[in-house]
């Protein structure tokens, strides 16, 4: 039979080479063994220390709750109050024509009614420009704020 590596020496008629381990035995190792005793102890430990109702407060009696709710409930509303209702501000655009047309007033409406300025979609783009042409006209004047031309 040809198919067994070590019949073909003795099909030739050739000596046997000798036996030369690649890899050496494999012997058993206690520190995998260790290691996993020592993760198994640390996780027993760890559920018997642990009480049950770490993460769970114990239920109190209360009282008075209703006070603060309502308390919290009347400063939501009095500041969701209307901004129409207290002010009589006019815009450079009151009144005019491009107020009432509707594609253009979304990009516009703080021109036509000021009251728009306390919106943080209106007035967040605005501070935007101010501060970003602010802070660029004021690189381009103080030579300081130039970055250096030798790290570059």
């Amino acid at each position: 039979d040809l198919r067994s590596g070590s019949n073909i020496f003795q099909f030739l008629g050739l000596p046997a080479p000798p036996q030369v381990h690649v890899m050496a035995p494999r012997t058993r190792t206690n520190a995998l063994s260790v290691v996993f005793a020592l993760a198994v102890a640390c996780l027993v430990a760890q559920w018997v220390l642990t009480p049950l109702s770490a993460f769970i407060s114990p239920r109190t009696e209360q009282t008075n709750v209703e006070v603060p709710a309502a308390l919290g409930a009347l400063v939501a509303l009095g500041s969701s109050l209307p901004a129409q209702a207290s002010y009589n501000w006019v815009g450079p655009l009151t009144g005019s024509e491009i107020c009432s047309t509707k594609p253009i007033v979304w990009l516009i409406y703080p021109l036509c009614d000021p009251v728009f300025l306390v919106s943080p979609i209106y007035l967040f783009p605005i501070t935007l420009i101010v501060f970003g042409s602010l802070v660029t006209v004021l690189n381009l004047l103080i030579p300081a704020t130039q970055p250096d031309e030798d790290l570059r």
